[in-house]
């Protein structure tokens, strides 16, 4: 760019070539569209806090019984232990309630108008 100033005829004269040569702008394309809305679970959430749950009671229900004197075995082990199966529990219960929920949100459908929009 130089520092020349120039006059408003030569101004307008630049903006007007700058608008011929501007690429030219299209609309945007609104259509309105039918679509069916679902709900539904997120399975693995589900699942998975039910088998921290199962854990954690395992655990503390593990705490309750005192370890008899003379055993093989020691609370650490108990607790691991109890920890493994309220895992699998809580991994069956909550397989089972993830699907029962699943069941009650698929019978939940509707349908809405949505705007598809296409830009070019």
């Amino acid at each position: 760019m130089s520092n020349e100033e120039t006059t408003p005829e030569e101004a307008v004269e630049n903006a007007q070539e700058a608008a011929e040569n501007a690429p030219e702008v299209v609309e945007n394309a609104h259509q309105p569209v039918e679509v069916e809305l679902r709900r539904s679970v997120r399975y693995g959430r589900i699942i998975t806090s039910t088998i921290v749950i199962g854990i954690v009671v395992g655990i503390v229900a593990s705490l309750f019984f005192p370890v008899l004197e003379g055993a093989n075995y020691e609370l650490g082990q108990v607790a691991g232990l109890m920890a493994v199966v309220g895992g699998a529990i809580g991994l069956v219960v909550g397989a089972l309630l993830s699907l029962l929920l699943g069941l009650i949100a698929n019978r939940k459908r509707g349908s809405a108008i949505a705007v598809q929009t296409d830009v070019r």
